[in-house]
C-alpha cells in the first residue's frame, strides 16, 4: 500500500536531508514524498531536486510557481488538493525531525486496524506521541505529550477547537478525511489542527502513545515543545511572563475564533444544532466585552490542561 506524504519546507537546508535519509531508512518502502517550497533563500530546494534525482518517490511538487509564499498551513493545504487522486493515506512531515525506522509501518498498522473497525468512507487522522531532543538529535524527553503536558483525549469538536492536541509531522489521514479538507478556507490556523476538528466532526482521532519520530528542537521551530513545569520557586515569574504575553495571547484567541468560525462556515450545515451554537459563540470571544470574555473563556474551556497556573495566565490574557 502506498503512503503519500506531503512536507511543506521553507529555508530547512540545515536538516533536511537527515530527514530524506530517515525516509530511505522506513520498514515501509511503498512511500512517495511531495514536498512543496515555500520560496526557500537557501539550498532547500536544490536539497530535495538531487534527492529526487536519486530517488523517484520524491517530487518537488511546485516546480512552476517556485516563489510563491503561502505559509506552513496554506503549503500543507496546497499539498493536501495537489496529491495523486488515488492517494489513499496521506502522511505530513517536517523538513528538520528525524523519522524513527517503523513510523510509517506503524501508522499504517493503526489506521487500517481503525478503517477495517469502522469502515474506510469513515473520516480517519490518527497521530501519535514523539521523542523530543535537541538540534543534535540527544534526547530531551521520550514523550513529547509528557513533556508538554498534552492529553491526546478525549477529542471531541468542542475541544479541538480548543486544544489541538495533534503534531502535524506525526499525522497521517485516510482518503475519506482528505476529500472533507479539499479547498480549506484562507483562515486555517494550522494544518494540523484544521484536520483535527475536521475528523473529530465527522469521523475518528486515533492516538497512538508511542513516539514514531525524532522532534528536533533548534530554536527556529514554527512550533516547538516546552517544559511546562513550573515550580513553586519560579511561580512569581511564570505569571509574571503571562501577564506580558497577553498580545500574543490575544492575537491567537483572535486567530482560533477565526478558524471557528470558518469551519462553521464550511461544515455548518452539516453540524448538529448544538455545535453550530457553539462555534458561532466561539468566534465572537474576542467582540466580547471583558467580563463576558472571561466566562466564555472558561466556558468553552479555552483554559489550557496544563493546570491551575496556565488557567491564571489565560484569564489574566483573555
Amino acid at each position: 500500500m502506498t503512503v503519500h506524504i506531503a512536507c511543506a519546507t521553507y529555508n530547512g537546508a540545515k536538516y533536511l536531508e537527515d530527514f530524506i535519509k530517515s525516509l530511505g531508512g522506513q520498514t515501509h518502502a511503498d512511500w512517495r514524498l511531495y514536498v512543496r517550497d515555500d520560496a526557500s533563500s537557501d539550498a532547500t530546494a536544490a536539497i530535495v531536486w538531487t534527492a529526487a534525482s536519486q530517488d523517484a518517490r520524491i517530487e518537488l511538487a511546485n516546480v512552476a510557481q517556485p516563489e510563491t509564499r503561502l505559509g506552513a498551513a496554506r503549503s500543507f493545504l496546497w499539498l493536501v488538493d495537489r496529491l495523486p487522486d488515488d492517494a489513499t493515506h496521506v502522511m505530513f512531515a517536517d523538513q528538520d525531525d528525524v523519522w524513527k525506522p517503523d513510523k510509517i509501518e506503524r501508522t499504517l498498522a493503526s489506521m487500517t486496524a481503525i478503517e477495517a473497525e469502522l469502515g474506510s468512507q469513515v473520516p480517519v487522522l490518527v497521530h501519535t506521541d514523539l521523542t523530543v531532543t535537541d538540534a543534535a538529535l540527544h534526547e530531551i524527553h521520550p514523550s513529547f505529550w509528557a513533556y508538554s503536558r498534552i492529553h491526546p483525549e478525549p477529542t471531541t469538536l468542542r475541544r479541538m477547537v480548543s486544544h489541538n492536541v495533534t503534531t502535524g509531522a506525526t499525522v497521517m489521514i485516510n482518503r475519506a478525511l482528505r476529500e472533507l479538507l479539499r479547498h480549506a478556507p484562507a483562515d486555517v490556523v494550522m494544518h494540523d489542527w484544521w484536520c483535527a476538528c475536521v475528523a473529530s466532526a465527522f469521523g475518528r482521532i486515533v492516538a497512538v502513545h508511542e513516539p514514531t519520530i525524532l522532534y528536533r528542537q533548534h530554536g527556529a521551530n514554527s512550533i516547538g515543545a516546552r517544559d511546562k513545569r513550573i515550580s513553586l520557586t519560579s511561580l512569581p515569574g511564570a505569571i509574571l511572563a503571562r501577564r506580558h504575553t497577553t498580545a500574543e495571547f490575544r492575537r491567537g484567541l483572535d486567530a482560533a475564533a477565526r478558524q471557528a468560525g470558518a469551519f462553521l462556515q464550511r461544515y455548518g450545515s452539516w453540524l448538529t444544532a448544538a455545535d453550530q451554537q457553539f462555534l458561532s459563540a466561539y468566534a465572537r470571544i474576542p467582540q466580547r466585552q471583558f467580563l463576558r470574555r472571561k466566562i466564555d473563556l472558561l466556558r468553552f474551556r479555552v483554559v489550557p490542561d496544563q493546570g491551575v497556573l496556565h488557567a491564571l495566565g489565560v484569564l489574566i490574557r483573555g
